[in-house]
């Protein structure tokens, strides 16, 4: 087992980026967030070679028809930028108040959330891998008095290395400590199911594309349509929430003159059709409203810098299957 690896001096480098930040007024802080994520993001694409070059074979091969070479690198760039963004305010969130968070991210649309909450049957917020994505909207959301519980997974594995697990993990991980998480690993059933059953918000992400679609059918994982593709999904959350009656919720991390946005999107219309069609169908509602925000804003996906399966890859997988 490594004592330091290369990995984890740029979370370390994030950490002390966000320690260097709370000498920045407020009303200062994201647009400095921004400046810095920018430079350490576009070091990062420059030296992290092999990165660069999948993210670039990602967007070259499933979005190449709408892109020019040009515009594929300046994309897999910002895609860097984006991600060290993302981990920069993760980092900052156990220190911020909802005065402080307010400042660079707010809540559209929550009269969406509040009328499915009403329904008193809990909600399925529905995320994705996109924008500012993991724990800030969840802080938001706690802030403004709303119940939530999300899934999350464990950043920290046994086979990390020592600087990993004992500084650079428990410094990514500070901000699970104040909020409601369940781990996906394992058996989570019954914590979803408790606090849908509670009527919380529970948060999930839709777009999860890990090791188990390898070996996962259906009705666990369906292939959609996916900007001219198909891509292999997994269905827990539509499953869960029809089994509950719950609503699902979409939303989506977007930007903003004065940072970004936790924009909640009207509930989703459930099929009627309770056979894997009709949860297929679900499954591709749901992708189709991602898609249009992912066509306008292409570099905020974190799945282009995929780090083991890639893109094409998956998509093959899925074509595999359906054979």
């Amino acid at each position: 087992m490594a004592f330091i690896v290369k990995d984890d001096l740029r979370v370390l480098g994030y950490a002390a980026a966000t320690l260097g930040l709370r000498a920045v007024p407020r009303s200062l802080r994201f647009r400095w967030s921004s400046r810095l994520a920018n430079a350490i993001g576009a070091l990062w694409y420059r030296l992290d070679r092999p990165g660069a070059v999948l993210t670039r074979h990602n967007l070259q091969s499933v979005m190449g028809d709408r892109l020019s070479g040009d515009e594929v690198n300046e994309i897999a760039r910002r895609t860097f930028q984006n991600i060290v963004l993302g981990k920069i305010v993760n980092d900052m969130l156990n220190s911020l108040p909802l005065e402080d968070l307010s400042q660079f991210l707010a809540i559209e649309g929550a009269e969406h959330l509040d009328a499915a909450l009403a329904q008193g049957r809990g909600v399925v917020l529905l995320g994705s891998h996109f924008g500012i994505h993991g724990y800030a909207s969840i802080m938001l959301l706690q802030h403004l008095g709303y119940p939530v519980t999300a899934v999350i997974g464990e950043e920290i594995n046994p086979k990390d290395s020592w600087v990993h697990r004992r500084i650079a993990g428990p410094i990514r991980n500070r901000t699970k400590e104040y909020c409601s998480v369940v781990d996906p690993d394992g058996t989570p059933q019954r914590e979803m199911t408790d606090a849908l059953r509670q009527n919380r918000v529970l948060v999930i992400y839709g777009d999860v594309l890990d090791q188990d679609l390898k070996r996962l059918s259906a009705p666990l994982v369906v292939p959609v349509p996916f900007l001219g593709h198909s891509l292999p999904l997994k269905t827990g959350p539509f499953r869960l929430a029809r089994w509950l009656k719950a609503p699902i919720v979409p939303f989506f991390v977007v930007p903003r003159p004065r940072g970004r946005a936790v924009l909640v999107e009207p509930s989703l219309k459930m099929s009627d059709d309770y056979s894997i069609e009709g949860l297929r169908a679900d499954v591709a509602a749901y992708v189709g409203r991602f898609e249009s925000y992912l066509l306008r804003h292409p570099a905020l996906w974190a799945h282009w810098r995929r780090q083991r399966n890639s893109l094409p890859e998956l998509m093959q997988l899925q074509s595999e299957q359906v054979s």
